[in-house]
């Protein structure tokens, strides 16, 4: 197959996202996310949680040292932000993909990261702004309930 191919496929995919309601566009991509989080996002998220001892909020303050990620703490204990100052989803930035709709995929890395540290208590993800809707940077917050 060639790149031609590859880069029309890309923009069904966009125009199909764009299509299809939140609901369905969660549950497809959820599963980009965990795959997505799975090839090493987890693990170095999972570092800084044995490295802070599982200190919630030192872990959100110390995120940055990922690179590329700053974490803020909005309510000690309970919620926090995750701010990516660029879109480095290779969906974007590799395919083409431009829609907002994409940004549902980070929302669920995030909430899969969340969960998959912390546990599967109840832990919420929402966005609050992203590049691909035309804000200056992402940001997600995460809440524990």
């Amino acid at each position: 197959m060639d790149c031609a191919f590859f880069g029309q496929w890309f923009l069904g995919f966009e125009e199909g996202l764009n299509e299809i309601d939140s609901e369905a566009r969660e549950h497809l991509l959820k599963h980009c996310a965990r795959r997505c989080a799975d090839t090493g996002v987890l693990q170095s998220y999972l570092r800084l949680y044995q490295a802070v001892n599982g200190d919630r909020d030192a872990f959100y303050r110390r995120l940055s040292e990922l690179g590329h990620v700053r974490g803020e703490v909005v309510v000690p204990g309970k919620e926090y932000r995750i701010c990516f100052p660029e879109c480095a989803c290779d969906l974007h930035t590799a395919c083409g993909v431009n829609t907002p709709g994409l940004c549902e995929c980070s929302r669920q890395s995030i909430l899969y990261i969340a969960q998959s540290v912390w546990g599967d208590g109840q832990i919420r993800a929402e966005q609050v702004s992203t590049i691909l809707s035309g804000d200056p940077e992402c940001r997600f917050s995460v809440i524990f309930d």
